[in-house]
């Protein structure tokens, strides 16, 4: 009797299969998903050391006065959120007017990871705490003084750059003593 009961059931009942696979669909969905918030966070932490690197390697390009095709120049690092907000250009600043122009010579544009953009550019006077938010933005390093120009200013300000994917966001901050941090 037995025997007969083991021969019977030698396969699976279609609500058996239902239920196996719906477990495997809803773990593969979790996995997926989880995969994907984790991918984004890891994009915007890249862009925003890429971002951090730059910035260093253009003010070392300044302090170590490098020549360039229109002489000793400044170097900077130009952003506009709205015409460019997944890239940012770095540039020699040739006519030494603390702002990127037509003549000034672009080193390189660099292309922000995939899906991520520049959201928030501000400039802090930091003696006052306060803040202004524009849609371009101007950082230009100078030659062979560690000074920093921040859209012009000069001294006591800090710029803050908002790399944002979806709904996270890391902020790049840079002072006029040259002190570059992530948050």
């Amino acid at each position: 009797m037995v025997l007969k009961f083991i021969m019977k059931s030698k396969g699976f009942t279609l609500i058996e299969l239902l239920v196996v696979i719906t477990i495997i669909g809803i773990l593969s969905a979790v996995l997926f998903l989880g995969r994907t918030k984790s991918e984004q966070m890891l994009a915007l932490q890249r862009a925003a050391y890429q971002l951090a690197q730059d910035l260093r390697e253009m003010q070392e390009m300044a302090m170590a006065a490098k020549e360039t095709s229109c002489g000793t120049s400044n170097f900077g690092v130009y952003f506009h959120k709205i015409s460019s907000p997944d890239s940012y250009l770095l540039f020699i600043d040739c006519n030494e007017n603390f702002h990127r122009d037509n003549p000034d010579n672009v080193l390189k544009e660099v292309k922000l990871e995939n899906g991520v953009w520049i959201s928030d550019l501000e400039v802090i006077t930091v003696s006052s705490s306060v803040g202004k938010s524009q849609n371009s933005l101007d950082i230009v390093f100078l030659p062979p003084d560690p000074k920093i120009f921040i859209e012009k200013e000069g001294w006591d300000q800090e710029a803050v750059i908002t790399l944002s994917f979806d709904s996270n966001q890391k902020k790049v901050k840079i002072n006029s003593a040259g002190k570059i941090e992530i948050e």
